[in-house]
Formats: C-alpha cells, structure tokens, sequence
C-alpha cells in the first residue's frame, strides 16, 4: 500500500519524495519478484560494478550475502536518519512543521524497521538479494523486501559505491569478477614529494611530469601547500581509477566529472554512463574542471603503461597565485 507522501520543500530531497514512498514500502516477496526479475541476459549487459557484486552474491554462501545485506541496510539506515535530522534542522529553522515535520517523521520510521531486519539477519533467516527492471537492489529478509536506494536520488551512486567498498575491506571482492578483470595494471600509490626549481620566470613545483609554474615567490608557503595538495589528489585519483579497472570497470574518460556530496568530505567522481562512480577527495580538481581536463591525458596514459606525457600547469589561471 502506498504511502501518504507530504511535500518536502528543502534541497533535492522533494524530487525523491514520490519514489520514496515505494522504494522503502514494506512488501511481500511476491510483490517485487513477481514482474521485477529480469532475465540474465539482462543483467550481463551494462551492468556496474556493484550490479555484477549483486548478481554474484545471488548464487554465494548464505553467510556472504547476509554480511553483503546487513552492510547496505546499515548504510540505509544511517542515510536516512541524516536526511530525518537534516528535515528536523530545516523544520526548526523556516517553522514548516506540516510539510517537513511529517516528512522527517516518515523517514524515521523507514530508518527505525532497519535493526529489525538486520535482527532478522543475525539469526540466520533466508537473505535474497534480487536486481529489478531498473537494475535497484532489493534485500528480502524471510517475508519482508526492502529496496536499496538512499533519500536522495542523486546520491545512488555514491551510496551503492559507500556499500560495495564497505563489503570489499572485509571480502577479496576479485573473486567476484571474470579473470579478465584483474590483468589491467596496477598504480601503487607512494608518498608525494614535489621537487621544486626556481629560475627569474618564477618557481616551479614538479612530480612524475606534472609541472605548476607560480608567477612568483610571494607567499612560498602557500605555493609549496597547494602544490602537495594538488599531487595527492591526482595520484589519489590515479590509484581510485587504476583499482576500478582492475576490478573490471569501464572509464568513459570523456564522461568523467567530479561532483560534491552533501555532508561528506569526499567527492563523487562519475566514470561512465551506466553509473559506476568513486568517492575520493579532490577539492583542488572539483573547484576547476579546466584543471581536471589537463590532467587526465597523464592519468589515462600512466594507467595504460604508457609514456608519462609532461603537463605544464599556469597557477595564476587556476587561481593559486596570490597577486
């Protein structure tokens, strides 16, 4: 039975409102296997990382797809007493207690039957774990379903990421991918030591062929700052990306953007069409697309073994250099 749904006024949440109230709708088994299954040929094709992740567990150990389950109502379960506080914060602050108040309280109550079902999954009942038309994960604990999907709609990739790197820090998730998955090279990460060079043209700070020139050595401190920052960032990305690949994800580096998170430090940085996604902090890059853009021929050469190109960088147009 659907839900009554009031209208949240605040941020992105109201585009998710409607969907809302099914997504998280208690259901019989009956009601989201009957007509939502779709057939394996479907779930080959185009699938993300975390959708191939799903696919597998279908088929593992009880016990593996009950941790898998009980991770990803966990982080369901902390999404949407955030999104319950965040309503309560907004209601207080613009005094909208029939609108929010009641979107906040239905939003608690989704949160609340979480600990059951994860009670449900300590004690050993039937855990399935089924991909529907839309390719969404739903958990059936015994008789009850439960679709996986965060407040926000916007945010599915970040979560679905949050969940399945949550899973692979207890789980060699390699074991879940064809062996083809695992031959992309490897990029380690070390520690980011710039070298610096100083000429009458300004300093110059430099790592693995990447150079960023300053018009000058005013306030060098911030200057040699900002440069180990930008260094981290690209070889934090490097690593997120090189370990995508060795698991088997698929990096349209024309569609590659980084967009913020509310209430996360990291960064969600898109890698295809299909939703595949990272969460990795990069301020410097997100703050300049155009920075972003001069960097990724390096990333995308340096994972493919080729020869490092050299990137020469102007600080003043990024905006680093202070007058």
């Amino acid at each position: 039975m659907k839900a009554a749904v009031p209208q949240a006024t605040y941020g992105r949440a109201r585009v998710s409102v409607a969907r809302t109230s099914w997504l998280l709708a208690w259901m019989t088994t009956a009601c989201v296997l009957g007509g939502a299954q779709i057939s394996v040929a479907q779930q080959t094709s185009g699938q993300t990382r975390f959708q191939r992740t799903v696919q597998y567990l279908q088929d593992a150990p009880p016990e593996l797809r009950g941790e898998f389950a009980a991770i990803a109502l966990t982080n369901l379960s902390e999404a949407y007493r955030a999104e319950a506080q965040l309503a309560r914060a907004e209601t207080r602050a613009t005094g909208h207690k029939a609108r929010l108040g009641g979107w906040s309280a239905m939003v608690d109550y989704y949160a609340r039957q979480m600990p059951m079902l994860l009670a449900d999954i300590a004690l050993g009942l039937p855990v399935h774990l089924t991909l529907g038309e839309e390719q969404s994960l739903a958990i059936t604990v015994a008789d009850r379903t439960v679709i996986v999907s965060p407040p926000r709609l916007s945010q599915q990739s970040a979560f679905e990421h949050t969940i399945l790197s949550d899973f692979c820090k207890i789980h060699s998730c390699e074991q879940f991918l064809p062996a083809t998955a695992l031959e992309s090279s490897s990029v380690a990460m070390v520690a980011v030591r710039p070298s610096w060079s100083f000429s009458t043209q300004g300093p110059v700070c430099s790592y693995q062929g990447i150079n960023v020139r300053f018009e000058s050595q005013k306030d060098l401190a911030n200057s040699r700052q900002i440069c180990k920052q930008f260094f981290r960032e690209v070889m934090t990305l490097t690593d997120e990306l090189a370990w995508q690949q060795r698991h088997g994800v698929a990096i349209e580096w024309e569609n590659l953007d980084i967009q913020a998170v509310p209430h996360r430090s990291e960064h969600m940085v898109g890698l295809n069409a299909i939703g595949d996604a990272v969460l990795v902090a990069v301020p410097l890059l997100h703050r300049s697309p155009e920075l972003l853009q001069q960097v990724l021929p390096w990333i995308r050469q340096r994972l493919s073994n080729q020869q490092e190109p050299s990137i020469d960088i102007e600080a003043n147009r990024i905006g680093w250099q202070k007058p």
